[in-house]
């Protein structure tokens, strides 16, 4: 039988991972439990972090915001400080009840290519704060993952919370997924957007990401530049389009296949760009 944990402060979890490196951080448990119900798994003991209250909420600081792993998914599906294209990713998670349970900082270690909260924070610039018995540093988003289910998290550390720049919290964002059914869906593709309007109602700043289109998700660099300090207009959009086409490089599997992922990825940024736009202007 696994051993089940409660420490109550960071310092008394990290210290149950030194004392057994086979066992494992739990938040919700939402993606872990499956895996140990499939004997994919079987840590030993498992160390909750729910209950640490540095780990949960979404705190304002003078750099921005900064959200707690352990904060559930529907705190940040309904927070109205946070940008659109986060509450957007977070709340097309699973239903209500899974979202009640499963964390932000959960979607993110479980280091899915398809994770719907990933792709937000790429566009905005998100840094992970990870914290260990030697310390702590902080990575971007987007220099997290190293290929499907793996990162750059080291055994005895511990993702403390996501920030978020100030600067990055105006503008206009949106997120899109495509799925075999409306409801509860897992991604077969989708796409995250972050955008600035400049003078002239030129494209200012501007990010892309995509998901499930690789080992990874993708920041849609050339996609980007493309519209970077231009019009949003119909030709510039389907050159972001057509390029964002041939950044990706999705594969088969059960969900869908290459070429469909490759097909549907131009309309899911179509749309979110129109999305983000309209957004930023009525901003602006």
């Amino acid at each position: 039988m696994t051993d089940y944990i409660f420490p109550s402060t960071i310092e008394e979890a990290l210290q149950a991972r030194v004392a057994a490196p086979e066992g494992r951080f739990i938040g919700g448990g939402t993606d872990l439990m499956v895996l140990m119900a499939a004997d994919m798994l079987s840590p030993d003991p498992l160390i909750d972090i729910s209950r640490i209250p540095e780990l949960r909420g979404i705190r304002e600081t003078e750099e921005g915001l900064e959200i707690g792993a352990a904060t559930p998914l529907a705190e940040l599906a309904s927070d109205p400080r946070l940008p659109s294209v986060l509450v957007q990713g977070a709340a097309s998670v699973g239903s209500l009840q899974i979202r009640n349970l499963a964390t932000v900082g959960g979607n993110i270690c479980n280091a899915s290519p398809c994770g719907d909260t990933i792709t937000p924070l790429i566009v905005l610039e998100g840094e992970l704060v990870l914290i260990s018995p030697a310390g702590r540093r902080e990575v971007a988003v987007a220099e997290f993952f190293t290929g499907p289910k793996k990162t750059v998290l080291n055994q005895d550390e511990l993702l403390a919370g996501i920030k978020i720049p100030r600067k990055n919290l105006s503008g206009g964002s949106s997120f899109k997924k495509i799925g075999q059914r409306n409801g509860q869906i897992i991604s077969q593709v989708n796409v995250a957007v972050w955008v600035k309007v400049k003078a002239g109602r030129k494209v200012g700043e501007i990010r892309a990401a995509a998901g499930s289109v690789g080992p990874v998700p993708i920041p849609l660099l050339k996609a980007a530049a493309t519209l970077k300090g231009s019009g949003m207009t119909p030709g510039i959009i389907a050159d972001a389009a057509r390029l964002a086409s041939i950044e990706i490089s999705p594969i088969s599997d059960v969900r869908a296949t290459a070429d469909y992922r490759r097909s549907v990825i131009g309309t899911l940024l179509t749309d979110a760009l129109a999305e983000a736009w309209a957004e930023a202007e009525g901003n602006n």
